[in-house]
């Protein structure tokens, strides 16, 4: 029989109801944790997005759901988001209802107020006509001189050309805030196809992950259990900026959750001791995963498997571990244990202020769909 995990989800509001949702986006924003959109029904077959809104505060105390939806709220799910100078949430892709798109959405939290739409020209250039993203994942490059300059890496597969269908596609991402604070203030985004040379497999319902300012990881998303490590060299000094379809430097090290760092570091020492042994995992595969960092490894939680026949989550939790040692980073997986309160399809974050990681919604167990905001600790 599995063991139980040390590092585990729990309940963080007692009779509190929040929105029930899946295959949402959101992010952590000065302490208020912001959830839009995914799925509301219980019924798998469903794919009617949702345009929800709602953020609760994490830090310094916990609060109470708010609902913040309106009019110009976007009907999306399977989409992303990203921060952008700690005020902007960037929606990046999803699908709405009819299409995928690869449009984007910006909220601002300070003025609690969306953005127009970038959906077209001229605020949206760059992506193939016919095609759109969803299911994609989407990391911040750190800007060089422009602080009102956007820049983000996207890897995903899906849309409705054949070509993205049949294979990885990698997308680098470019916007500029303008009119900041005026009425009339908006983002200008442009799309630009990596160079051919970074290449990543098929996949969808993945993470991608940095474990090196010129790193990405690759998590699931296929049912092999293999991991996609995406690294590239700076080719300009720091005064000039990377073509268009070259990456820049990763926004890392990524926040790291205090708990799982502390799981780190005494699973390392035991392990030196002999006191526990982790065993490589084997698993065959899984999607809709959640990753959260902590210094030296990242803790996955469950996800949804591949067996067509099973509609629900995994109960298994997994580390991945890297050791740096000069220019070679090489990652191995550990299954961990069993969770107690598995999901997939959940949005998590880590709060800057404490390293505290929380988890909202997803797929739960017999194909519900979960209204619980959970927290993550450690039960040794």
């Amino acid at each position: 029989m599995a063991k139980r995990c040390s590092l585990q989800w729990v309940n963080a509001i007692n009779g509190t109801v929040g929105p029930g949702l899946q295959n949402h986006a959101g992010a952590i924003v000065r302490g208020d944790f912001y959830l839009h959109g995914g799925i509301t029904s219980n019924d798998a077959s469903c794919k009617t997005p949702s345009n929800c809104f709602y953020k609760i505060q994490v830090y310094p105390t916990l609060g109470q759901w708010i609902e913040i939806t309106s009019s110009d709220s976007p009907f999306l799910s399977q989409h992303t988001c990203l921060v952008f100078k700690q005020r902007y949430l960037v929606f990046i892709g999803g699908w709405n209802g009819h299409i995928r798109i690869p449009g984007i959405h910006t909220y601002d939290t300070q003025s609690n107020s969306w953005l127009p739409p970038a959906l077209n020209e001229p605020l949206l250039t760059g992506f193939p006509q016919g095609a759109g993203l969803s299911a994609h994942s989407a990391q911040i490059i750190r800007p060089l001189n422009d602080e009102n300059a956007f820049s983000a890496i996207i890897i995903g597969r899906e849309g409705s050309l054949r070509s993205q269908r049949k294979a990885g596609n990698i997308y680098l991402l470019y916007g500029n805030l303008i009119d900041m604070d005026s009425p009339q203030q908006r983002m200008k985004y442009v799309y630009c196809e990596a160079d051919s040379s970074l290449t990543v497999s098929s996949r969808s319902y993945h993470t991608s992950t940095p474990i090196t300012p010129c790193m990405l990881v690759t998590i699931g998303g296929c049912k092999s259990n293999s991991v996609d490590l995406l690294k590239w060299k700076i080719i300009h000094n720091k005064k000039k900026k990377e073509p268009c379809n070259w990456p820049g430097r990763l926004e890392y090290p990524l926040t790291s959750c205090t708990v799982v760092t502390s799981f780190i570091k005494d699973t390392e020492q035991k392990q030196k001791s002999n006191i526990i042994q982790l065993s490589p995992s084997y698993q065959s595969g899984w999607r809709g995963h959640c990753i959260i960092p902590g210094v030296g490894g990242l803790f996955i939680g469950t996800g949804e498997g591949f067996n067509a026949l099973i509609h629900g989550p995994l109960n298994s939790a997994y580390l991945l571990k890297y050791d740096e040692n000069g220019s070679s980073v090489k990652p191995t997986i550990y299954e961990i244990g069993t969770i107690d309160e598995p999901r997939a399809y959940a949005v998590s974050a880590v709060c800057s202020n404490d390293g505290t990681a929380w988890l909202h919604g997803g797929l739960g167990p017999k194909g519900k769909t979960m209204n619980t905001l959970m927290k993550l600790i450690r039960v040794d």
